[in-house]
């Protein structure tokens, strides 16, 4: 059976070993290490528990249909009595059961146990980004707690067996300073009254959607599809956003449908464009293209939001070519960093300019 955790203290720190069966071995038992006693408490009790007990499906015996049972679930039921899964969601799950898929199992899915996981997950890190990895682990972890409640798999093993997004590498997360959101909104400006034409006739647009960017702290695939009805007489309200195979949905959760107060330039500027430079159009949008649909993130980004930061120099030199002139220049900013600086808008909330709206 399994025995007690063990307390061992080497070069390489304090770690926490449980001894367990194991077929593959000559003497009948092997033994699994953990950083932390919590995770070696939870291998031992959960192993235990598994060994006790048996499978009530007779269908589920694989990882492959245990992940078809998972995305069924999402797709018509919806997890833990939550709602189905969006098709884009449910595309990116199928993406990763896939993933999940190509590693070589070698267990019935009722036998696994906290080891073979650690394995799973190496293979992942080898394979495979640590965001991927990350993901792909979380979403076999939801299929065996699916499993767990529906009485299928007795335990949960893959308890405390994580992979970490963070890294001590990542660079910290900085929030625009005042003087950088003003230096937009003025670049923002100049391009909308530009002498050319074909730039004015582009900013007559981007420039709102910037300041309500900025303003609203509101991510890009909300404020793309924002309808016209939902322009309130102090500001925005936030129920539908863009979701992932390019198609107009409610927002991600129910906290994201909320009312936003907005500066009165802001909103002056953004209902000027919708009365009288938006097209027609049956989605209501306060942003439409020529075509009356709505605009592609990938393209507001890179016509839109980076010539902004370009011409307001928020702009790092690439390292490419030795820093030559022609060298190119990478913004500073991300479209979704005002998502950070809306807790701290009231410092520099947008406020009524002297340029005009443009032509």
């Amino acid at each position: 059976m399994y025995g007690r955790h063990k307390k061992r203290t080497g070069a390489k720190g304090t770690t926490y070993q449980v001894r367990y069966p194991s077929k593959a071995s000559e003497n009948g038992y092997a033994y699994a290490t953990f950083e932390t006693l919590k995770e070696a408490r939870e291998f031992r009790e959960n192993s235990s528990a598994r060994l006790t007990s048996s499978p009530v499906s007779k269908e589920i015996r694989t990882v492959e249909q245990g992940l078809e049972k998972w995305l069924d679930v999402c797709a018509k039921e919806g997890r833990n009595g939550r709602d189905p899964v969006t098709v884009g969601t449910l595309q990116n799950y199928e993406y990763r059961a896939g993933i999940i898929r190509a590693y070589g199992w070698q267990k019935p899915l009722h036998e696994l146990t906290a080891p073979d996981i650690v394995e799973f997950r190496s293979w992942l890190l080898r394979n495979h980004s640590r965001a991927v990895a990350h993901k792909a682990l979380s979403s076999l972890h939801s299929m065996v707690k699916e499993l767990m409640t529906r009485g299928i798999i007795a335990s949960d093993f893959m308890s405390g067996i994580v992979v970490q997004t963070s890294s001590r590498y990542d660079e910290p997360v900085s929030i625009p300073t005042e003087a950088e959101i003003h230096a937009l909104l003025a670049a923002a400006d100049r391009l909308a009254n530009a002498k050319n034409p074909k730039v004015a006739r582009s900013w007559r647009r981007y420039r709102p959607m910037l300041y309500l960017a900025v303003d609203s702290g509101m991510r890009p695939q909300e404020y793309i599809v924002v309808p016209k009805a939902n322009l309130k007489a102090n500001g925005v309200e936030v129920d539908r956003a863009l979701e992932r195979l390019g198609e107009i949905s409610v927002t991600k959760t129910p906290a994201g449908r909320r009312f936003i107060d907005l500066s009165p330039n802001t909103l002056d500027l953004v209902r000027h464009y919708a009365k009288h430079h938006a097209v027609p159009n049956k989605y209501d949008l306060v942003f439409p293209t020529e075509t009356g649909r709505w605009q592609l993130p990938l393209h507001w980004l890179r016509r839109g939001f980076y010539v902004a930061c370009i011409e307001a120099g928020l702009v790092t030199e690439s390292e490419e070519d030795g820093g030559d002139r022609g060298a190119p220049k990478i913004p500073r900013l991300r479209s979704t960093t005002f998502l950070r600086f809306h807790a701290h808008r009231s410092e520099c909330k947008p406020q009524a300019r002297t340029i005009p709206h443009g032509s």
